[in-house]
């Protein structure tokens, strides 16, 4: 296959039958700047600063959380962005004018990346995984299908985050319909969670109850191959490269600040990735920008390098699978450091905390919902039901789709709880257990 850039930076929204609703005028933002506009506007995006990044219920206030991470890598993004404009302008002299806007798809996609990461980091994914796996009786109850199961033994945010960016038919949770081409960016895993791939490397990108959608912007953008699969946006590896690049050099300063590590052995760290061990006088936040630079250096050098096997729909590995070797050494070193960080001891206890609090919620709310799927009538449920389905939804929502069948409400379930904020998490846990 040869992927064509004219549909891989398609503007169009699923269910638009056209790519602007009017024509588009010098003074009006591009689809792709309205795209920002939703995502920074939007509050799943909000509640990401109270959501953990790393170091959970960190003393200082400048440690990390997950939108300040993923600001940074849309900024990190954004860099990549503009260097790919450049690179494509030059291989594609005759088409300049179609890549003014990469640099933005890649920022939407990096500033979405996280956005359907539940409460508690990594920790609250896996805490939902194994809480549903021990107790599927109780969630599944016989009455959803083998894709809604796949889905929610192996909930994984990064499809939680495409169900959010890619549909608007409930803004409840935020579902904001981005662009095809700002989709296509962020889905670094194109496929569902029934694939072999999912089962191999516990990733993908996508849940059953969005795989029409997509399907539709993968044809739209050309992406699907012959024998059905899809193959990666070529914007997608700048995301994740963006990704990689800050969630590994800023989770080392975090563990500086936090004294997990010496300030020294991180800085030359950053030093050694940035070719530059004479500067060892700078303060750190310098060493970590002149990192920084040279990954973004290292990183377009591997997507030139590769583009055909890019644009061929070949190329699966990101990035930073074909580092030189004076970055993969690094790299690899940051991996043995993490080993420190995430058995450090603080961490250790509140992610046993975490799967307590997650299981308690669900619990609560399946055992609510259950009740008002068997008896069709708010009124008719027991207090206890009443007051969980109170904490969630409205009672003109719960009206409104007192109808659905228990499979849609365990979606909204899920949609409630990946959405909590730690602290959120945490209060409702408390008020479900009695403790006021």
């Amino acid at each position: 296959m040869q992927l064509d850039w004219e549909q891989l930076l398609s503007p169009r929204r699923v269910g638009r039958q056209s790519a602007a609703a009017t024509p588009a005028q010098p003074q009006q933002r591009s689809e792709f700047e309205a795209d920002y506009d939703r995502v920074v506007f939007c509050e799943p995006f909000r509640r990401l600063a109270r959501k953990t990044q790393v170091h959970p219920l960190a003393p200082n206030d400048h440690i990390h959380n997950r939108l300040i991470h993923s600001i940074e890598v849309g900024s990190v993004g954004r860099s990549l962005g503009k260097r790919a404009q450049y690179l494509l302008q030059q291989r594609h002299p005759q088409q300049r004018r179609l890549f003014d806007d990469v640099a933005q798809i890649v920022q939407v996609g990096c500033l979405v990346h996280d956005i359907g990461n539940p409460p508690f980091g990594h920790a609250g994914e896996f805490a939902i995984r194994d809480w549903v796996t021990k107790h599927q009786h109780l969630v599944f109850a016989n009455r959803v299908d083998d894709a809604t199961r796949t889905d929610l033994l192996l909930f994984e945010g990064n499809a939680q985050g495409f169900r959010l960016a890619a549909r608007d038919d409930n803004p409840k949770y935020g579902y904001m319909r981005l662009t095809s081409a700002s989709l296509g960016a962020m889905i670094k895993y194109p496929w569902l969670s029934g694939d072999e791939r999912a089962q191999q490397k516990k990733k993908y990108n996508i849940f059953a109850s969005e795989a029409e959608i997509f399907l539709t912007i993968s044809t739209t953008m050309g992406l699907r191959r012959a024998n059905g699969s899809v193959a990666r946006h070529p914007l997608s590896f700048l995301t994740e490269a963006a990704d990689d690049i800050c969630y590994r050099l800023l989770d080392m300063e975090d563990a500086v600040s936090m004294r997990i590590f010496a300030e020294a052995p991180v800085k030359e760290l950053f030093l050694r990735l940035a070719g530059n061990a004479a500067t060892s006088d700078i303060p750190i936040a310098k060493a970590r920008g002149l990192a920084i630079k040279a990954l973004i250096d290292e990183c377009m050098a591997v997507f030139a390098a590769d583009y055909t096997a890019i644009m061929t729909g070949q190329r699966q590995h990101d990035l930073k699978h074909d580092f030189s070797p004076r970055f993969a050494a690094a790299f690899a070193e940051i991996g043995q450091m993490y080993d420190v960080i995430f058995s450090h001891r603080g961490k250790l206890g509140y992610e046993i905390g975490a799967y307590k609090i997650v299981g308690r919620i669900i619990k609560a709310f399946v055992l609510a919902v259950q009740s008002l799927c068997d008896k069709g009538d708010y009124d008719a449920l027991e207090f206890i039901a009443r007051r969980c389905l109170d904490i969630a939804w409205s009672r003109e929502y719960i009206s409104a789709n007192i109808g659905r069948d228990y499979q849609w409400w365990l979606r909204q379930i899920f949609d409630f709880v990946s959405g909590l904020t730690d602290n959120y998490a945490m209060q409702i846990s408390r008020e479900i257990e009695g403790v006021l």
